[in-house]
C-alpha cells in the first residue's frame, strides 16, 4: 500500500515542505543548496536527515526513503560516509583548537578551519551513495571569516553534492548565503497533529494532551519531554520558577540581581528562564484578552486568569515587549543586569 511523504520521512506535520522536497527527489530536479529555518525543535535537522536519507536511497524513486536499505540505515545510525552533520560537537572532533585543550577558550563559532575541511571533503566522490551532503546543523554559528571562505563552495558545489543549512530564521544567516540557498521555512505543527503523534507512540491521553499543549508547536520538543520524564519535570520546575520571578517581589529582585550576577556562568540556564517568562507573559496576554484556549503553560491554568485579569491589557503587553527586548539585548552581549534590570521595570506590579 502506498505511503504519503510526510509517512515515509517520519516527518510530523511540515507536509508541503515534505512533499516539495519528495517531488524533487523523484524527479531528479534536486537544488545544491538549501536553507532550512523555523523555530528552536521545529524539526530542521530531522527533516534535513530525512531529506540526506531520501537522496541517498536505493529504493525505487517514488519511495524513497525507504528506511531499509544500506544507505539509510547507515544515515538513520549517524554513520554514513557521505553525510556530514556539521556542528559544535562535530568540529570539537574533526577540527580541535591548535592551542592545548586545558589552555584553550571554548569556540562559539564554527571556525575557518572547519569550513577548510569541508571545502577539501565535498569535492571528492561519494562513497557509498549518489550524494555527497554536508549539513550545516546551526548556520548561523558560522564565523564571518567561515562564511567568506565557504561562499563559492556553496555556490557552486560539485554535481554529486548537497549542501544543507539550518538555522532559526532566514535573518540569521548573511544574504549572501540566503542568495545561493533554496529556502525551506518550517513552522509551527498544530496541537492536535502533535497531541496526536504522542498517542501514536503510546503516551497516555491526558498526558499526550499536555505535552502538545505545552510544546507550542515544537514537535521535536514534544517527542524529547515525552521520551524523557526527567527532562518534563525540569521543565515544569522551571515554569514554577519562572511565575515566582513574575509574581513575586523577592523574585524580581532576585532577577535583577542573584540571576543578573550568574549570567556568564549559566548562560543557556538563564535565557531558557527568560524565554519561559516571555512565554507565561504572552500567555497572561492570551488569557487577559479571552483566549484562553491559545495558551500553552497547563501548570498554571487555575492560577493564570484571576492573576492576569488584575493588570490592564496594556500592562501586560508592555512586560511582554519588555521581556523579549531583554532577550534580544542579551544575545547582542548588552550587560546581564541593566538587560534584566530594564526589563523588570518595565513590569506592572
Amino acid at each position: 500500500m502506498s505511503t504519503s511523504a510526510s509517512d515515509r520521512w517520519a516527518i510530523i506535520g511540515h507536509d508541503e515542505q515534505v512533499e516539495a522536497l519528495a517531488y524533487a527527489v523523484a524527479a531528479d530536479h534536486v537544488s545544491h543548496a538549501y536553507l532550512i529555518t523555523g523555530p528552536t525543535s521545529s524539526g530542521k535537522t530531522t527533516l534535513a536527515l530525512a531529506f540526506a536519507r531520501a537522496l541517498n536511497c536505493t529504493a525505487a524513486a517514488s519511495e524513497r526513503p525507504c528506511g531499509v536499505c544500506e544507505n539509510c540505515r547507515r544515515t538513520i545510525r549517524g554513520s554514513h560516509p557521505d553525510v556530514t552533520v556539521v556542528n559544535m560537537a562535530w568540529q570539537d572532533i574533526t577540527v580541535p583548537p591548535k592551542r592545548r585543550p586545558d589552555r584553550a577558550t571554548p569556540r562559539q563559532e564554527l571556525s575557518i578551519d572547519s569550513v577548510h575541511h569541508l571545502r577539501k571533503d565535498i569535492i571528492t566522490r561519494p562513497v557509498l551513495g549518489r550524494y555527497k551532503l554536508q549539513i550545516i546543523d546551526d548556520a548561523g554559528l558560522l564565523s564571518d571569516a567561515a562564511i567568506d571562505a565557504y561562499l563559492k563552495t556553496l555556490e557552486e558545489p560539485p554535481p554529486f553534492a548537497v549542501i544543507v543549512m539550518v538555522a532559526e530564521s532566514a535573518d540569521r544567516v548573511t544574504e549572501t548565503i540566503r542568495s545561493r540557498c533554496r529556502v525551506i521555512e518550517l513552522g509551527s505543527v498544530s496541537r492536535e497533529r502533535i497531541s496526536a503523534a504522542l498517542r501514536e507512540r503510546g503516551v497516555e491521553p491526558v498526558s499526550a494532551e499536555r505535552v502538545a499543549r505545552a510544546a507550542h508547536g515544537r514537535v521535536g520538543w514534544a517527542l524529547d519531554m515525552a521520551a524523557t520524564p526527567a527532562k518534563m519535570t525540569a521543565y515544569r520546575e522551571m515554569v514554577e520558577m519562572a511565575w515566582e520571578y513574575i509574581t513575586t517581589p523577592v523574585g524580581r529582585v532576585a532577577l535583577s540581581g542573584a540571576v543578573a550576577r550568574d549570567y556568564s556562568r549559566r548562560r543557556d540556564q538563564t535565557l531558557a528562564l527568560l524565554d519561559t517568562i516571555t512565554g507565561i507573559w504572552r500567555d497572561a496576554l492570551l488569557s487577559r484578552a479571552g483566549l484562553p484556549e491559545s495558551t500553552v503553560f497547563p501548570d498554571l491554568a487555575d492560577r493564570l486568569p484571576p492573576w492576569a485579569a488584575s493588570h490592564e491589557l496594556r500592562d501586560l503587553h508592555r512586560a511582554l515587549d519588555a521581556s523579549r527586548q531583554c532577550l534580544i539585548d542579551l544575545s547582542n552581549n548588552a550587560q546581564a543586569r541593566i538587560a534584566l534590570h530594564a526589563m523588570v521595570m518595565q513590569w506592572p506590579d
